[in-house]
Order: structure tokens, then sequence, then C-alpha cells
């Protein structure tokens, strides 16, 4: 009987350290294998894993500037200089008393410049102008350059706003002896418009036929001119328009020796640096012109 029981005993003891060896092994295969669900959260909140510093910089380099996005909805691009041909279209008087070519009126003004600004065209400052033409570099397109002849106190009063209202830049050549005078706007329009998007620029001191003057005389048209509109507007006078549209060579040595980059005349066509950068051309804008008639579309 006490032998039965000690087998007993013993049988059951044996069964014991089986079932711990069962459990122990249990919990072993649990350390390792993490349970389906806990291994997708964590793979789920994990941090992406790093790209190789090559393809980082190729996905940076991708993203375009803003000063290439700028350029790119401008449309910029590079020409041979000795090809590029740009528009300068020439202005006087914006005002309703139309009585000869050289007025226009400001609602045929303002239809104008409503044209221009509706079909990409895009105006220059005369500065810049002279970089593309001597370079070719950073054309937009369909460029323009806005000019006006004299300094009427109507293109303060009658175009400026307009030129304001479409965000469109445009270039005075000033006659310097009628500022303030004679219907013609004053220092203080001048320096208003100067500050916002008009650039100054010089038509002579008294707006002689430059051609019949002496070369000495010359020079003191077109240095006196300069100095004065530079010293009320605070900017670089870089051009000069022949009154007139006459000259002779002794007019584009004066102009070279009195500091202007370029000289204009009145001649119907368009700016080209094969002309002579003392010889560019304009394009005259009369009552009834039609820009689409005489820009390249």
């Amino acid at each position: 009987m006490r032998k039965g029981k000690s087998l007993l005993v013993l049988l059951t003891f044996s069964l014991l350290l089986l079932a711990v060896a069962g459990c122990a092994g249990s919990q072993n295969d649990v350390s390792e294998k993490a349970p389906q669900g806990e291994t997708k959260e964590k793979q789920e909140n994990a941090a992406p894993a790093k790209q190789p510093k090559e393809q980082v910089a190729d996905k940076e380099t991708a993203q375009p500037s803003e000063q290439t996005q700028t350029a790119f909805t401008r449309g910029e691009h590079d020409e041979s200089p000795d090809t590029l041909a740009i528009p300068v279209l020439m202005y006087h008087s914006i005002n309703e008393n139309v009585k000869n070519n050289l007025i226009i009126s400001p609602n045929e003004f303002e239809e104008q410049m409503k044209w221009l600004k509706d079909n990409g065209y895009h105006p220059l400052y005369l500065r810049e102008l002279g970089d593309m033409l001597e370079t070719g570099k950073n054309v937009p397109d369909k460029p323009v350059v806005i000019t006006f002849d004299d300094g009427y106190q109507d293109n303060y009063t009658n175009a400026y706003p307009i030129l304001k209202k479409y965000a469109l830049p445009a270039n005075i050549f000033v006659i310097t002896s009628k500022i303030g005078a004679d219907n013609h706007f004053d220092e203080q329009a001048m320096k208003e418009m100067s500050a916002n998007g008009i650039e100054m620029e010089s038509h002579t001191v008294n707006h002689p036929e430059l051609n019949q003057l002496p070369y000495e005389a010359q020079l003191r048209e077109l240095t006196d001119s300069k100095k004065r509109i530079e010293a009320i507007t605070g900017q670089e006078v870089n051009s000069i328009c022949y009154p007139v549209g006459r000259y002779n060579e002794d007019t584009e040595k004066a102009a070279q020796e009195a500091g202007y980059r370029m000289g204009f005349a009145i001649e119907n066509s368009t700016a080209n640096k094969n002309q002579g950068m003392y010889r560019l051309k304009r394009l005259r804008v009369s009552p009834g012109t039609k820009l689409e008639t005489i820009l390249p579309q």
C-alpha cells in the first residue's frame, strides 16, 4: 500500500515538472515573436526611413525657387543681340482736346494700356532695354517700351493714373527748361512719378534741333539736362531723346561724352543694337493707332 502511494506521488511530481517546462517554452515564444497586431502598430508609428543624401538633393533641386518661378512667369529667354529688335512706343500728350497727331485721348490711351496688359506684353524701363539690346539676356516674352516726349502736365494727371492702374512701367523724356512751366509738370510731380514706376530721361534743356548747333552747344544741352533731372529724382539718367528726331555725328559723340547710354530718334521702326546705340528708332503712336497693327504678336 505504501509502495503504491509512493509511485503515485512520484508520478504526480513528474507530471508537474513537465507542465512547468511547457509553460516556460510558451513564454519564450511570446518574447521572441510579437503578435501580428502589435507588429503592424509599431510599423505605422515608426519614423520613415531617411532617404540617401543624393535623393534628397534631387528632390530639393526639383522645386523651383521664387526667382525661377518669377522668371518663368515672365517668360524670360536669351536672344542674339544682333537680331533682337524691341518696339519703343512714342507718345506725347494724353488729353481730351485731340487736335493733332501728338495728342491721344485718355480713353484711347487706357484702351491701349489694357490691351498691352491683356495680351501679355511686358513694358520695360529704358535701363532694362539697354541691357537687353547689348547682351540679348533675360528678354521677356513680348517686350515693349512706353515713352513720352516733352513732360506735359497731362502725363502726370491723365497718363500716370492709368499706368498705375495697370501696373505698367514707363519713361518720360523731359525738357528741363519747361519743368513747372507752360503746361509741363513740376519737380514735385517728377519726384512722385520717379518713385512710383516712371523713369525720367532727357529731352535736352531747350528742345533745339541739335544738328543745327555746334558741338559744344550740343554737349551743354545734353550735359545740363542730365544733371538737372538727376538732381531732382536722385536717379541716373541713361537716355537722350533728340528733339524733332534731328541729330548728327556730333550729337552721338556728345551723347557719349555726356554719359548717356542710348540716344533715340523718331524713325518709325523697332530698336536694334545694329542701328547704333545712339541711333535707336521708335514707333509713333497717333490718334486711332491700333497697337496690334504695329506690335509683333
